[in-house]
């Protein structure tokens, strides 16, 4: 405490000499400038101007004695003109001695209210100080109880902690949500790793029994040589495509994954694609509605790649002869958007909340028909959150599904807001 008091001592007087330093110094500039002032006034009455090339000084009358009586008497000289200026000076003074003895007298007094302001001010740290030694005391064993559960806790269970000491509660509550983060998160990571480790083992296993089996009689038997090449190819393929798929996602787990903002133009890019699906598909009907001209600022290819996922799946799941529908649009908060819809097996209601999650599969063996990972709709996720965007979802079983992403106004082009706030 003693410290405290010494310490508030030591910052009072800082602060009181700093104030001094204050007031003397604007007391001198208030000065100069009066006397400039008064001279300045007196040149234009009697020389109607100011002259830079005109002497300038000033004197006091001969005979006079004490300083105080020589600054009565004093004289501005400047070109042929000699002006009394002792009665200026002494009320100058006058006023300037008597808002120093007010400024002297308020420094003064306000020692102690300042330094019982400052002392005020270190109140939290001597609580933070006797609050530390009482926790430190044995007087205190709450951090004992609270340090015995943690030991005691199965960091996979779902019990939390509870020592029964109210003084502790916040602190539990803390440390039982931190744990449920923690347990959320292993269990999310632990299923990653179980299902990335489940879609690879399938094309390792594919491939290793064709390889077994070539190497046993493929190799005088051309159409087993074909079938096993034909089907090693497939597989590796599928195998590289998810690890990349695996690799995007960690990295935009960890925020490396690279972003390239560039201006583009929205409904261009909605109706290559669907020029390309057509062409590349020939069992379904593709409709390109572009509703308006679109210019976004974003990663052309990111963005390219989560309209790709989204035809994709619903060209998978959209019988031979139905339509696929890809729009570009406004909505109503004049974001841009861009939407695929099918008329498709559509979605079940309680698996809709589910269908961004890793690996998630509605119909297991259909999605091993199609030759899908599991991962397309999370990689949309993560690049349009990336974005800044959103999703919204459609679907009805049997009738089909209509996915849209809407991206923040701010991804709209500088150019086309500007034509919008003109028309």
């Amino acid at each position: 405490m003693n410290k405290s008091r010494s310490m508030a001592g030591r910052l009072t007087a800082s602060l009181q000499l700093e104030r001094l330093f204050i007031w003397i110094f604007c007391d001198m500039l208030i000065f100069l400038f009066s006397v400039a002032s008064w001279c300045v006034c007196a040149e234009m009455i009697h020389m109607g101007g100011v002259y830079p090339s005109v002497d300038r000084t000033f004197s006091c009358a001969e005979g006079l004695t004490g300083v105080w009586n020589k600054l009565g008497g004093a004289y501005y000289e400047f070109g042929q003109y000699s002006v009394p200026c002792g009665a200026f000076l002494h009320g100058l003074l006058t006023a300037i001695g008597i808002v120093g003895m007010v400024q002297t007298l308020i420094w003064t007094f306000s020692f102690v209210p300042v330094y019982f302001k400052i002392k005020k001010n270190f109140d939290p740290l001597n609580e933070i100080a006797v609050t530390t030694n009482l926790i430190a005391s044995a007087k205190y064993k709450g951090f004992d109880d609270i340090e015995t559960a943690i030991d005691k806790l199965d960091p996979m269970s779902d019990i939390h902690i509870s020592t029964g000491n109210r003084d502790l509660k916040n602190l539990e509550n803390s440390i039982n949500m931190l744990l449920d983060r923690m347990r959320d998160s292993y269990a999310s990571q632990a299923r990653f790793v179980s299902d990335a480790s489940h879609e690879l083992r399938t094309p390792i296993a594919v491939i290793k029994g064709y390889a077994d089996m070539l190497a046993r009689w493929g190799k005088s038997d051309e159409s087993v040589l074909d079938e096993g090449i034909t089907a090693i190819q497939n597989e590796s393929e599928n195998m590289n495509k998810l690890i990349e798929q695996l690799l995007f996602i960690a990295r935009s787990d960890n925020g490396r994954q690279p972003m390239t903002i560039s201006e583009f133009s929205l409904s261009d890019l909605i109706s290559e694609i669907c020029s390309q699906a057509a062409m590349i598909d020939k069992d379904h009907e593709y409709v390109c509605d572009i509703k308006d001209s679109i210019d976004i600022n974003a990663d052309v290819s990111m963005i390219k790649e989560t309209i790709r996922i989204l035809s994709d799946n619903a060209k998978k799941y959209t019988p031979s002869g139905n339509k696929i529908t890809l729009r570009a649009m406004m909505n109503e908060e004049n974001e841009p958007c861009f939407e695929v819809s099918d008329t498709g097996i559509g979605i079940d209601s309680e698996d809709v909340p589910h269908i961004f999650d890793r690996f998630f599969r509605s119909d297991p063996a259909r999605t091993r028909e199609t030759g899908g990972t599991g991962l397309g709709l999370s990689i949309a996720k993560l690049i349009v959150e990336r974005h800044g965007g959103y999703f919204k979802v459609v679907s009805y079983k049997d009738i089909g599904t209509r996915i849209t992403v809407c991206l923040p106004r701010s991804a709209l082009a500088d150019e086309k807001e500007k034509k919008d706030e003109n028309s």
